[in-house]
């Protein structure tokens, strides 16, 4: 507890030691003035959330911007400490974006301890009060269950504790709804927000390549936990779809689940054409439940699958049967979220809105479209994520 209260006594040190730099710039200016130079440079959207105001304004060695006009004050990456708080690691995406943070971490020799609050928000929650709270870590790479309420806690106590927070995949303060897009995913007091597959964009595009590539017809959703902002995403881009949503399935993410979900859907609705699924772990209970009812995938029933680019997807669209897969790297963005906070402590200018290129390089998202998704034709341009 004792770093807690020397975070706020640093932060108001280095904001006098500011004033007082300022005072010294402001009468040398002046001076200048009379002389007849002028400086005519402007700052005037730093910290805002407009769509000028994206870019990380890189305020050197006082400190990283986290967009609150207060810059936390940490300058030195070789005594960073980060706490990662996963969505949960039963999953393979969870585990390679883990691997990721980690990864990147120990390159720089900076410590990071891993969290899993096993898809209970409630207990995610937890686990960030007490990362908060223990004055231990200067920064937090998290994938919030619950945007809402984790809004306070991560863009308000965190960055007034003096921690750095970088949000990855599901955003956070009403932006992770389905009216976000782009750079609007950003919410000030964090640093940025990290590769968001299950944006309206990301998920309506591939929503949108589903349709086509299956031609519609009877679907069902085999999608992710209940109340969180992909499950809420997802319902929404495919209702935008021309397609006949005749279920929408929440799941925890668990293979035997989905498995027992599509099986009891293709007996409810035995003229059932396509299943849309959330994620490989999921993907692999479809599946299953296709061929258990003696369903040939892609031919009596077609499937869409999101967030893969496993092997195991990728040879099966490749083989047909599976209609279409986006190829989101959670490692990359894992590295890509440790990485934003090694630049901004470092005092460089990063996006505030990333999206992870080739080995969690940072770009900028709206460059490109991200996910990518893949179909029969250009699956042999993916390389695979992991299992």
């Amino acid at each position: 507890m004792t770093r807690n209260r020397v975070k706020p006594l640093r932060a108001r040190a280095n904001h006098l030691k500011a004033l007082l730099l300022l005072c010294a710039v402001l009468a040398a200016a002046s001076l200048a003035a009379c002389g007849g130079s002028s400086d005519n440079s402007s700052t005037e959207n730093s910290g805002s959330a407009t769509e000028e105001a994206t870019v990380n304004d890189a305020p050197g060695n006082g400190g990283v911007d986290v967009g609150t006009g207060e810059p936390i004050p940490i300058t030195d990456v070789a005594s960073l400490k980060i706490a990662y708080v996963a969505p949960a690691l039963s999953t393979g995406s969870s585990q390679r974006e883990r691997d990721g943070v980690v990864k990147t971490a120990e390159e720089h020799g900076i410590s990071v301890k891993v969290f899993d609050p096993q898809f209970d928000p409630a207990r995610q929650f937890s686990l960030y009060q007490n990362v908060v709270e223990s004055g231990e870590y200067d920064a937090l790479l998290t994938v919030p269950l619950d945007g809402a309420q984790s809004c306070e806690i991560l863009s308000k106590t965190a960055p007034s504790q003096g921690m750095v927070v970088s949000v990855l995949n599901l955003p956070i303060c009403g932006t992770e709804f389905a009216s976000a897009k782009g750079d609007g995913l950003w919410t000030p007091g964090t640093l940025d927000t990290v590769g968001v597959a299950a944006s309206v964009e990301g998920l309506g595009d591939w929503a949108k390549t589903c349709a086509k590539e299956t031609g519609g017809g009877e679907a069902i959703l085999i999608n992710g936990a209940a109340g969180t902002a992909n499950f809420k995403v997802m319902s929404e881009v495919f209702n935008e779809t021309d397609m006949d949503i005749v279920g929408n399935y929440a799941t925890l993410y668990d293979t035997a689940e989905a498995l027992e979900k599509t099986s009891a859907a293709l007996t409810a609705h035995p003229d059932l054409k396509v299943v849309a699924s959330q994620a490989p772990v999921l993907t692999q209970g479809v599946m299953q439940a296709l061929k258990n009812a003696g369903k040939t995938p892609g031919k009596d029933v077609k499937v869409c699958s999101f967030n893969g680019g496993t092997q195991e997807l990728i040879d099966w669209v490749k083989a047909g049967e599976v209609a279409v897969d986006s190829y989101a790297n959670n490692e990359w963005i894992g590295m890509a979220g440790v990485q934003s906070i090694i630049d901004a402590v470092e005092g460089k200018q990063i996006p505030r809105v990333i999206v992870p290129g080739d080995n969690g390089k940072i770009e900028k998202s709206g460059l490109k479209e991200w996910p990518p998704n893949y179909t029969k034709e250009s699956a042999d341009q993916f390389t695979p994520t992991g299992a």
